[in-house]
């Protein structure tokens, strides 16, 4: 059940218990009221949750950024990964007291939870509950997939909380999700005495596993994991797809996948959606930890997903990035979505700075040693998904970190896992100009890095701007783009991103002058698909692209 009826107080952070004089009614576990505060207690009282004999099972979902916790009078623990759940097994009283603590980060920037605008942290919970459970519960449930020469399978850890002196055996099995058929079973033994709390290791192997595939590549294939000791049983789902990290960019199933990002600061299962809305193939959370139902629904649309990891900025301290890139690894590691990690690093930096006038370009070569808290974090991380160390999106100039400005940036991709390759970023920056024309530019500024053959291109919005309409037009799977780096010629160019050949026509305008070219693209490629004459007095060229009856401009501006 869910509890409710909390009072909370801001309170000076101490050793023991946190004490206030006065508690007020809140109606939220991260009350606005409090933002700003280094210290906020909460607490509620419940009664006993059971109805048969057994224990009680509390959960503290989304305790950020730092947790303390007791129970009726008695501490149960500390907890500073709110991206993970905290789980308790306790014997419940008639009448029960829940006391929870939060303090924010040293470093606001640290808050997982937060995001990049400067609103102050509240320290709080997202959702808590109790419920009634068996003497011996499976408290967790943590499964990843492997690949070797003779098959496929998943690695099961199991961690159970005996009530009770404990000789069983845990049934694992995997099955293709939604429906009732076996791939794959076999069985575990625990040995636990009474309060004791173990972890098992299982594991389950499938010959021949339907392969998960990023949207437009295939189907969205996943398999759900069932571990079962006596009425007790966890679940968790996974997808079977090996990813790499090459210089031609990211490899999924052995099939290139080129990137079009969108940069976000919200990360619920509706930002996903938007992003299909902007054709983009790939979804970073900028220094969050999105819950569940994120990544859930970017497994089920075949959305790549890039998860950054939340460490300090300007830290020094190597032993904290570490454990909190192993428990996110072990927390999320299971989505298929999830292709990439991403770690800030503070020792990175833009070799030259360009002021263009209406925006900034800045290069930089990657060739540089990453700080060691990037380090740390990396290594940490699990091997078969690739960490990318980037610089921050503070970066640069002052207007790089505005709110109001567009950031937009082009990997050229690398073997080396921390090594995100050389970097092009274009800032538009928040000046007065108006926001459609800022978007514009933007927009311009994205075919741009298309163009060069970037195999990384990502889009992080201002803060307020919800248009995605620009960053649509731009990330087109098929699109076509002016090529007028050699003089005196003027050839067009149409990248196809998808795995199906393009053929269709392109139809262009350049002031008084127009023609037609015919374009045959295969999959996964670039070609040119004609020279054409642009009159010198001509401002602006006109690009329509129709392929199986959908048609796509771009608008360059010269």
């Amino acid at each position: 059940m869910e509890l409710g009826e909390w009072e909370a107080a801001a309170v000076d952070p101490g050793e023991g218990p946190p004490t206030t004089d006065e508690w007020d009614s809140v109606e939220s576990l991260r009350p606005s009221r409090f933002a700003g505060e280094h210290a906020v207690a909460y607490r509620t009282s419940f009664a006993d949750p059971r109805e048969r004999a057994g224990r009680a099972l509390l959960e503290l979902h989304g305790l950020s950024p730092r947790g303390r916790i007791w129970l009726n009078g008695e501490f149960y623990g500390t907890h500073d990964t709110p991206f993970t759940p905290f789980r308790s097994v306790f014997e419940p009283a008639p009448e029960n007291e829940l006391l929870v603590e939060c303090r924010a980060p040293e470093n606001q920037a640290a808050d997982p939870e937060g995001s990049l605008t400067s609103r102050a942290t509240v320290p709080g919970v997202r959702r808590t509950s109790v419920e009634s459970t068996p003497e011996n519960v499976i408290t967790d449930l943590t499964i990843r997939h492997y690949e070797t020469d003779d098959g496929s399978g998943v690695n099961a850890i199991v961690t159970i909380d005996a009530g009770t002196d404990l000789r069983d055996r845990i049934e694992l099995s995997l099955r293709p999700a939604g429906t009732d058929g076996m791939s794959a079973l076999s069985q575990v033994s625990v040995t636990a005495d009474a309060g004791e709390r173990v972890t098992v290791r299982g594991q389950l192997t499938v010959r021949d596993p339907d392969r998960w595939w990023p949207r437009g590549f295939g189907a969205q294939s996943r398999y759900t994991v069932h571990a079962v000791l006596g009425e007790c049983e966890r679940t968790a789902t996974t997808g079977f797809r090996t990813v790499e990290s090459r210089s031609e960019g990211v490899v999924v199933n052995g099939t290139q996948v080129p990137i079009r990002g969108l940069c976000v600061r919200s990360s619920t299962p509706e930002t996903v959606e938007r992003a299909l809305a902007t054709n983009a193939t790939f979804v970073r959370p900028v220094g969050r930890v999105p819950p569940p139902a994120f990544y859930d629904a970017a497994d089920e649309a075949g959305i790549l997903v890039c998860q950054d990891v939340p460490i300090d900025p300007g830290g020094f301290d190597v032993e904290r990035p570490r454990r909190v890139a192993r428990t996110l690894g072990g927390a999320y590691g299971h989505h298929p979505s999830l292709v990439a990690f991403g770690v800030r690093d503070d020792a990175a930096r833009f070799e030259s700075t360009d002021d263009e006038g209406d925006r900034y370009v800045l290069r930089a070569t990657g060739g540089g040693d990453p700080a060691a808290t990037a380090t740390a974090a990396a290594e940490a991380l699990p091997n078969d998904v690739p960490a990318f160390v980037f610089p921050g999106f503070d970066a640069g100039p002052e207007e790089v970190s505005s709110p109001t400005a567009w950031v937009l940036d082009g990997y050229a991709g690398a073997d080396d896992p921390l090594n995100a390759g050389t970097l092009t970023r274009y800032v538009i920056p928040g000046t007065d100009a108006d926001e459609d024309e800022r978007a514009e530019r933007a927009g311009h500024a994205l075919e741009r890095l298309r163009e060069s053959g970037r195999p990384i291109v990502t889009a992080l919005p201002p803060v307020a701007d919800d248009d995605i309409d620009r960053i649509e037009t731009a990330f087109a799977p098929v699109k076509a783009f002016l090529d007028d780096s050699t003089t005196g010629e003027t050839r067009v160019v149409v990248v196809n991103d998808t795995p199906e050949p393009a053929t269709g026509d392109l139809v262009w305008t350049a002031g008084d002058a127009e023609g037609t070219l015919s374009v045959e693209v295969g999959p996964l490629s670039r070609d040119t698909v004609g020279e054409i004459d642009v009159p010198i007095e001509a401002h602006r060229v006109e690009l329509s692209l129709s392929i199986e009856g959908r048609e796509v401009t771009t608008i360059v501006d010269r």
